[in-house]
């Protein structure tokens, strides 16, 4: 039982799913944006152009971008069971974002993130506390190359939750791996992904059906459409598909689809992304896998602190 408790925690653990996102425009425009946010912080509390809008949407858009955030997001997920029963997770990430110059045509960003989770499984009751934590440090350009931001850099997710059953696959254990950001940027629709992969460094707690100490093995795919319908609105979708590879056949998968819609808007002076998306599972873990799941999200912009 406590194998099919630990598939719970793939969707809901890996704090890797932030970023989705597009722009042609970001060195051009960098320099006004950034004054525009800090004249919003520093008392002006008109509203934002619709020229403004469409030019933060843009660099909201683009996770290699100059700017700072305050990224929030809930997950709720319903999961199937092989004995016919329902459960469910819901798991609250913080994720601040922060670009820093590293040179004249590079940025460097970090993400680290912290979560909340709540779970339940068959054979377990529901659990509830601090998830793992985790960091990305990913490295840029500020502008397009023929359409593409492309960038890379390190991943890595830290044994941090409350309880052995929440941390990412249930192994306790360190992960690091590589990073890879790749989107092609358009004035109306952006598209690529954002992968990462995890291997579990030290000890685990997981072991094979041959009574072997498993290690984690996972990789992340976070595949990105986006479509401007607005200067401030799009839809689009940005799911995870995740891989196990300590799994075999299908049961390695968990594949979802669906759409959602985002806008910008200000909240008091902050510039803020608010937005919702919703997804069904084509394929999952047979035994116990996901089956549909709610993401909403709000990311402030905050004034880069240096």
């Amino acid at each position: 039982m406590k194998k099919l408790a630990l598939s719970v925690l793939i969707s809901s653990l890996l704090a890797t799913n932030a970023f989705a996102n597009d722009n042609t425009e970001v060195a051009s425009s960098s320099d006004h944006l950034g004054a525009t946010v800090q004249s919003e912080q520093t008392g002006n509390n008109q509203q934002l152009t619709e020229a403004e809008l469409a030019e933060m949407q843009k660099k909201l858009n683009n996770p290699l971008a100059d700017l700072w955030l305050l990224f929030t997001q809930n997950d709720y997920t319903s999961f199937k069971a092989a004995d016919g029963n329902d459960y469910t997770m819901n798991s609250f990430k913080f994720q601040p974002v922060m670009s820093f110059d590293m040179t004249e045509n590079y940025n460097l960003i970090l993400r680290p993130t912290l979560q909340h989770s709540s779970i339940e499984a068959p054979g377990m009751d529901r659990e509830s506390g601090l998830g793992d934590s985790g960091v990305l440090a990913a490295l840029g350009p500020k502008t397009d190359i023929n359409g593409w931001i492309i960038g890379g850099g390190v991943t890595s997710m830290f044994p941090t939750a409350k309880e052995e059953s929440m941390t990412l696959m249930g192994a306790d254990q360190t992960a690091v791996g590589p990073a890879l950001i790749a989107l092609n940027i358009g004035e109306v629709n952006t598209y690529g992904a954002v992968i990462q992969h995890f291997s579990g460094i030290g000890s685990s707690n997981n072991v094979d059906e041959h009574g072997k100490e498993e290690d984690i093995n996972l990789t992340d795919i976070q595949y990105v459409y986006r479509h401007k319908i607005g200067p401030a609105t799009q839809i689009g979708f940005a799911p995870n598909i995740q891989v196990d590879w300590n799994k075999e056949g299908s049961d390695r998968f968990s594949i979802p689809v669906g759409i959602g819609i985002d806008t910008i808007t200000k909240i008091g002076k902050l510039p803020v992304r608010l937005g919702i998306e919703a997804y069904h599972y084509i394929e999952q873990n047979d035994q116990f896998g996901p089956d549909y799941g709610i993401r909403i999200f709000a990311i402030p912009v905050v004034p880069k602190l240096f």
